[in-house]
C-alpha cells in the first residue's frame, strides 16, 4: 500500500499537471495554426500529448528500474530546487525550456549550497538540512538525460512533419518544421534523511547500511525546441541524436573524474551544459547555412506534408518534393493542382522532382469526387 502511495504521489505534484497543460496548449496552438495556414490540420489529434503520456511513461519506467538497481539517490534540496525551477520556467518561458538547464541549475544550487557556501544558510526552520549524496549521482543524471534524449530524438524526431509558414522571401512563402515536445518521465529516486517521513509518516522507507531512504517518484522533464528550415527533419534529428551520445561519453568521464577530484564537480556540470548548448547551436547554424529552402516555386507546387490515413500516403512523396505535373497537366499553384485532379477525379498521376533534383513518377487511386481529400499539404494560393 505504501508503495502505491509513493507512485500515486507523482500525480499530485504540480509540475506534472503544469507540464501536461503546457503540452496541451502547444498542441492546440499547432492545430489552430495548421488550419489557418492550410485549411485543415495536418495532424488533427494532439499527438504531442499522446507522446508525453506513452513515451514518457516507458522511458521513465526503464530509468526507474536502473535507478533502483544502482541505488540512485537525490537530496531533498535538489528535488525542491529542480521542481521550483521547472515550474517557473514552464510559466515564464513555456516555449524555450531547456531541460538540462534545470538539472544543472538544481545541481549547482545543491553543490554550492552544501559544499562551497560558508556559512551555509540555516534550513532547520523548514526541517531541512544540506544532505549530501555522492557527486557522481549528478553526473549519472546528466548521463541518463543525454542517453534518453538521444534515443528519443533519433527515433521520433521528424516523424511528425508539421509545417508552419514563417515569412516571405522575395515575394514567396517560406515554411519550417518546428518541434515543440515535452516528455515527463516518472523517475524513481531514493531520498536520504527523514525530512519526508517527518511530514508524512506513512511514506515508504527502507534502511541500508544504517542510513534511511524514502522512495519518491520525481517528474523528470525532457524536451526540445528546434525548427528545421533547410534540411530533411529526420536527418537533422538523427545527427543531433548522435552528437548527444558523445555528450553521454563526456558525462561518463565526469563520473570517473569526480571519484578522483570531487571538488571539480561544479565545473564538470557547467562543461556538460555548455557542451549541450553548443551542440544545439551547431545544429541550428548548420541548418542556416544550407542553400535549400522549403519555399514556393515557379515551376510546380512544393509538398510540405502528407496527412496520415489519406490516399497521398501511397504516393511516395516527401516534404520538399515539387509536383511538376498532375494527370499530365502542368501545375504551378494549389488551384491548378486541384483543377488537374478534377480531370480524373478517381485517380492521381504525378510527375515529381525531389530535393536532390531527381525526377520520378508516382500514382494512386483517390476518393472519387473529393480531390481536396487527397492529403497533400501545399502552400495555399496567396490572395491579393
Amino acid at each position: 500500500m505504501r508503495t502505491l502511495i509513493a507512485c500515486g504521489s507523482f500525480l499530485l505534484q504540480p509540475l506534472v499537471w503544469l507540464a501536461i497543460l503546457r503540452v496541451w496548449l502547444a498542441s492546440r496552438a499547432r492545430i489552430t495554426t495548421e488550419r489557418r495556414n492550410f485549411g485543415s490540420a495536418v495532424y488533427s489529434d494532439h499527438y504531442e500529448l499522446r507522446h508525453m503520456l506513452t513515451q514518457g511513461l516507458l522511458l521513465g519506467l526503464g530509468l526507474s528500474v536502473i535507478n533502483l538497481l544502482i541505488g540512485f539517490s537525490l537530496p531533498v534540496i535538489w528535488i525542491l530546487a529542480y521542481e521550483g525551477l521547472a515550474i517557473l520556467t514552464l510559466i515564464l518561458l513555456p516555449t524555450t525550456i531547456l531541460p538540462l538547464t534545470l538539472i544543472a541549475g538544481a545541481t549547482l544550487i545543491t553543490l554550492l549550497g552544501g559544499t562551497y557556501i560558508t556559512p551555509k544558510p540555516d534550513l532547520s526552520a523548514w526541517g531541512l538540512r544540506w544532505a549530501t549524496v555522492p557527486v557522481q549521482n549528478y553526473f549519472w543524471l546528466a548521463l541518463a538525460f543525454f542517453l534518453l534524449m538521444g534515443h528519443w530524438i533519433t527515433h521520433y524526431g521528424g516523424r511528425f512533419t508539421s509545417p508552419k509558414i514563417y515569412a516571405k522571401q522575395r515575394g514567396k512563402q517560406i515554411a519550417g518544421y518546428p518541434w515543440r515536445e515535452l516528455l515527463v518521465l516518472p523517475m524513481v529516486t531514493l531520498v536520504p534523511g527523514d525530512w519526508i517521513t517527518s511530514h508524512w509518516a506513512f511514506w515508504p522507507v527502507f534502511s541500508w547500511q544504517g542510513h534511511q531512504f524514502a522512495i519518491l517518484v520525481l517528474p523528470l522533464i525532457l524536451g526540445l525546441r528546434f525548427t528545421v528550415f533547410r534540411q530533411a527533419p529526420q536527418q537533422v534529428y538523427h545527427a543531433l541524436g548522435r552528437r548527444l551520445i558523445w555528450l553521454a561519453l563526456a558525462a561518463i568521464i565526469g563520473i570517473g573524474w569526480s571519484y578522483w577530484r570531487p571538488q571539480d564537480a561544479v565545473w564538470g556540470i557547467i562543461i556538460l551544459l555548455v557542451g549541450y548548448v553548443a551542440v544545439l547551436w551547431q545544429a541550428k547554424r548548420y541548418d542556416a547555412r544550407q542553400p535549400f529552402w522549403y519555399s514556393q516555386v515557379d515551376d510546380g507546387v512544393r509538398v510540405l506534408a502528407i496527412r496520415p490515413r489519406t490516399p497521398a500516403v501511397k504516393l511516395d512523396l516527401e516534404p520538399g518534393d515539387i509536383i511538376l505535373e498532375c494527370n499530365h497537366q502542368p501545375v504551378v499553384s494549389e488551384t491548378s493542382f486541384y483543377e488537374a485532379l478534377l480531370a480524373n477525379p478517381a485517380y492521381c498521376h504525378l510527375r515529381v522532382r525531389n530535393m536532390a533534383g531527381e525526377l520520378k513518377m508516382t500514382e494512386t487511386a483517390i476518393y472519387s469526387g473529393a480531390p481536396h481529400e487527397i492529403g497533400i499539404v501545399l502552400f495555399r494560393d496567396q490572395k491579393g
